[in-house]
């Protein structure tokens, strides 16, 4: 009996406690660090152990949130636990340091917060600032001269100013850039990337505002990937709410390796981005661009890989515009979803009257040089069948001298009959198509 005691003793001994510190500190690097704080009180094992967690999550709401069974005394606000926190933690490096407030009156705690960060070496730094401070926060020139600063994310709004400093040498280090905007003023827009000396990585989301023009200058000689998703709204003062409104974002890029673009728009024009190799376009971005703007976009030279999302009744328009651009290209994706005026949103409806529909497409009058010599695959999405869809495709098939292979992925469609019906139709159309290139074969799958 004494045995079986023993035994269920050991099965429910505390295994956490006893491993290194190394591993517990990794543990509570998961953890906010209000969480991490109150594994002092577990016991006397774990009473110093946060402090060397070389990772501090600091978030005001968090904090807020937990002030139900707070550490410190009820009257404790989110500075002085930071004070706290920085104090009574060991000397050693921040590898990762969160810092998320939702504005302090006194505007010095933040600038101690950052230097502190600074002092220890840290690595990433992901700071949010929420609301405008007076005086307003200005993002410290230290910052940008953080020889270990290596990823940084920051959200960017009206009330934070961006102070370049006058050395060449900032952000020397820094290889990974994300900035979420919230109706940011040019001025800081323009500043904040225009010398990112060894940056790899560069992704710029959030919210536009005003039908002014606006200028986004990115100067990153080793940017390989650069991601944007940016929407535009207008206030509108008669109803008090935001709506959306167009108006140009200019953005010019210096960035001669880049590789691969990933842009989400409202109305966009771009230009100096001429070297990348693989390029998405996830918005109406073609679109925006009518006959007197078409000027402004560079050729693609090096362009391999090409993306489209076609999501607006004008992008059609612009196809041949981009095949224009791109003479070398090998591999065009194209995924037409549009909404149409069908009557099936599965498949094109022969009843649909199609004077009603207004054509999208018009072939170019000269064939692009990438369809005669070097676009090698197809891959049409979401192929309904419509008109515009069987001319777009018509017309690839027909001109594309070296083209290997075409594959058509249409949506799939539950009922049997009309799935049927509907996959020999189209196969049956398109199978006349004449082909310019003898070596083409085209492939139809199902979307499931």
């Amino acid at each position: 009996m004494a045995s079986n005691l023993m035994h269920h003793k050991v099965r429910i001994e505390d295994r956490i406690s006893g491993m290194p510190d190394a591993v517990l500190c990794h543990i509570l690097s998961s953890l906010f660090t209000t969480e991490a704080v109150k594994t002092s009180v577990l016991s006397h094992r774990w009473k110093n152990v946060w402090a060397s967690v070389p990772v501090l999550d600091l978030d005001e709401e968090e904090y807020d949130a937990d002030m139900n069974q707070p550490l410190y005394n009820p009257e404790d606000c989110f500075a002085q636990f930071v004070n706290r926190v920085l104090m009574f933690r060991c000397s050693g490096d921040i590898h990762r340091f969160r810092l998320s407030t939702n504005g302090m009156d006194d505007v010095s705690l933040i600038y101690a917060w950052i230097s502190t960060a600074i002092r220890r070496n840290v690595v990433e730094f992901d700071l949010t600032v929420q609301r405008s401070t007076v005086p307003p926060f200005e993002i410290p020139k230290s910052l940008f001269m953080c020889s270990t600063l290596v990823r940084f994310k920051l959200w960017l709004h009206r009330g934070i100013r961006v102070m370049i400093p006058t050395s060449s040498n900032c952000f020397p280090s820094l290889k990974f850039l994300h900035v979420t905007v919230h109706f940011p003023d040019s001025d800081s827009m323009e500043k904040l990337f225009s010398r990112l000396p060894v940056l790899e990585e560069l992704i710029i989301d959030g919210n536009f505002v005003e039908s002014t023009t606006s200028n986004l200058d990115i100067s990153a000689p080793k940017l390989k990937r650069l991601q944007t998703e940016l929407r535009v709204f207008k206030h509108d003062m008669h109803f008090a709410n935001f709506v959306n409104y167009v108006c140009q974002i200019f953005v010019n890029v210096d960035a001669p390796n880049l590789e691969e673009l990933d842009i989400c728009f409202d109305p966009l024009i771009f230009a100096g981005i001429y070297d990348a190799k693989y390029l998405t376009v996830k918005a109406p971005l073609l679109a925006a661009l009518d006959i007197g703007h078409q000027y402004l976009l560079p050729t693609f030279n090096n362009l391999n890989y090409l993306e489209l999302q076609l999501h607006t009744c004008r992008c059609l328009q612009s196809l041949a515009t981009v095949l224009k651009i791109s003479p070398h290209l090998e591999q065009l994706k194209i995924l037409l979803k549009r909404k149409h005026m069908y009557a099936n949103e599965n498949n094109y409806s022969d009843d649909v009257d199609e004077d009603e529909v207004e054509p999208e497409w018009d072939a170019p009058e000269t064939v692009p040089v990438c369809l005669i010599s070097h676009l090698k695959t197809i891959c049409l999405w979401d192929f309904k069948g419509c008109p515009d869809d069987m001319e777009v495709a018509k017309y690839l098939v027909q001109h594309g001298k070296a083209l290997n292979r075409v594959t058509i992925h249409t949506p799939f469609c539950e009922n049997k009959e009309m799935k049927s019906q509907s996959a020999t139709a189209l196969w049956s159309n398109v199978s006349k198509f004449p082909r310019g290139s003898k070596t083409c074969e085209i492939e139809f799958q199902t979307i499931i």
